[in-house]
């Protein structure tokens, strides 16, 4: 009886040791966490890039390509890396979608971003030995 109640004293302290270690746990918050550390100041993404529904997922993630497009492009044209540069206004970006890609079905979507990607690419390999000679990569 004595060896069963032991065994049970010890469990429980066993036990306790990670609740107790649990309970003063605290996960990040990673809302703090900045999306471009090196700019605070950038813009964020807009809402519905952040969050979009299930069918605007491929228009999200088309909007976010050609948005880092535009800034590396802005880079490479200006020979020069600034946050401005590198991370300017949504505003071209949902006009184009808005606009040049409004109405276009998913397939279309999954059409176009290879070669959009694949010009991004181009400007992010141009640009980024800019942006590092600045310190912003």
């Amino acid at each position: 009886m004595m060896g069963s109640r032991c065994t049970a004293l010890a469990l429980t302290v066993l036990l306790a040791g990670p609740v107790t270690a649990q309970d003063s746990f605290m996960l990040p918050d990673l809302d703090e966490e900045q999306e471009n550390p090196d700019c605070p100041n950038a813009p964020a993404r807009p809402e519905w890039v952040t969050n979009p529904s299930n069918e605007g997922l491929t228009r999200s993630e088309l909007a976010t390509e050609l948005y880092q497009q535009q800034g590396y492009r802005n880079v490479v044209e200006a020979g020069e890396c600034t946050c401005e540069l590198r991370f300017p206004s949504w505003d071209r970006v949902t006009e184009a979608m808005e606009t040049e890609f409004a109405g276009i079905s998913r397939f279309e979507f999954l059409e176009v971003i290879p070669d959009i990607r694949k010009a991004t690419k181009t400007y992010r390999n141009e640009g980024r030995p800019i942006c590092r000679d600045a310190g912003l990569w």
